[in-house]
């Protein structure tokens, strides 16, 4: 399972969250990728039926796969990672939309009248895009494509997949703003998936 070259999706949502947490090398890093990729299209989804603007969606989503992947090891296996990561999801668009209102901001909600009890259950079980990626492609494209990113985008990459770094360590490495690290990492990520998905044609 853990071997490089190994195809990650053939692993189910319990193989990779074990492999995350062995250890801080590559494997472990493109395990939190894959899992990150199999879910963010459903999660993304699923903070949009409370926050309507695109980008903030998209700070929401990041910031709960920061929360979730923080907090892995406190996850039972035998509940339904969906489940889990769609609440986390939903705790942090209330806390979003709660920081908005004491700034005297609005965050526009999406006309979607619809209850935290409904949602919980909505995942898509089409598998997305993303997934079709990972489940064809393995760990040695993952670190190829990382190699093949714009070199402003590569060498945060490579500190936060392969170097297991955090933001804040990325950020004095670098010497760019934590918003600008998130913000190259969020769109490394997007690169690398469609470099894969090209990879395929």
């Amino acid at each position: 399972m853990g071997k490089t070259g190994s195809k990650l999706t053939n692993i189910d949502d319990n193989g990779l969250i074990n492999m995350a947490l062995e250890g801080n090398g590559p494997e472990s890093e493109a395990a939190f990728f894959t899992l990150y990729a199999r879910y963010h299209k459903a999660v993304s989804g699923h903070i949009a039926k409370y926050v309507k603007e695109s980008e903030e969606i998209e700070d929401i989503c990041m910031e709960s796969f920061e929360k979730a992947f923080g907090k892995l090891s406190t996850f039972k296996q035998e509940n339904k990672l969906s489940t889990w990561l769609f609440r986390i999801a939903r705790n942090t668009a209330f806390d979003h939309q709660e920081k908005a209102r004491m700034r005297g901001q609005k965050i526009e909600k999406t006309s979607i009248d619809i209850s935290p009890e409904e949602t919980i259950n909505v995942i898509d079980d089409r598998m997305s895009p993303e997934e079709n990626v990972i489940s064809t492609q393995d760990h040695e494209n993952f670190l190829y494509c990382i190699d093949k990113l714009p070199e402003h985008y590569m060498s945060i990459a490579k500190m936060c997949f392969i170097d297991n770094l955090g933001y804040k360590e990325i950020s004095e490495k670098a010497g760019i703003p934590v918003n600008t690290v998130k913000t190259r990492i969020s769109r490394a990520k997007n690169l690398i998936v469609q470099m894969m998905l090209d990879m395929e044609e």
